[in-house]
């Protein structure tokens, strides 16, 4: 019995570099396509035939009709991104239901990320962020701060952390930044639409 093959695509500059062109080739022999970190950054673009398909967060993978894609947990998911990417796929006739997993344990980028992030980077020293809320989302990550997508699906823990950790980030955006507050209600309401539609 051969045993199966596994490419792995990593890139080792800060995008730009192709990475999606080379996993949509790799992809049409490919059972599983796995994105296994990042975020929804500036995406990769991709072309069949006279199509033109803009992808942040999904693998281009997507695009081959018997690959499975995987979003695994160690990507941090901005839900509404996604489920963009979702909708317009759908509009395209590209199967997604049955052919993209999301991993429950992946992080998710919340509202106070792309603040932070946005409020952040600014001055002399500014790194150039896409202001997507990615490297917050990351430290939050690391500092064990972050809320999981199966945090989703339990009513009560997520009330509890959207309270604790927006009251924390409202602190930070005020005393820092002059940021106007977040309403953790409006948070745990959006949320809780985006966790019946994935």
């Amino acid at each position: 019995m051969k045993s199966p093959k596994t490419r792995c695509v990593i890139g080792v500059q800060w995008g730009d570099e192709g990475k999606g062109k080379i996993v949509d080739i790799l992809s049409s022999d490919a059972d599983y396509v796995v994105r296994f970190q990042g975020g929804g950054n500036a995406g990769h673009t991709v072309v069949v035939g006279d199509q033109k398909f803009v992808l942040h967060l999904i693998p281009s993978g997507i695009l081959q009709e018997k690959s499975r894609c995987v979003i695994g947990n160690g990507v941090v998911v901005d839900l509404v991104e996604l489920l963009n990417e979702v909708q317009h796929l759908r509009e395209r006739k590209i199967p997604v239901d049955k052919n993209l997993i999301v991993s429950d344990r992946a992080h998710v980028v919340m509202p106070y990320h792309k603040f932070l992030d946005k409020l952040s980077d600014v001055g002399k020293g500014r790194i150039g962020t896409t202001q997507r809320g990615i490297g917050p989302c990351y430290a939050d990550k690391a500092a064990r701060k972050g809320l999981r997508v199966a945090d989703l699906y339990n009513p009560k823990l997520f009330r509890e952390r959207i309270l604790q950790f927006t009251r924390e980030k409202n602190l930070i955006l005020k005393a820092l930044y002059g940021g106007a507050p977040l309403d953790p209600e409006r948070i745990l309401k959006e949320y809780r639409g985006y966790a019946r539609k994935i």
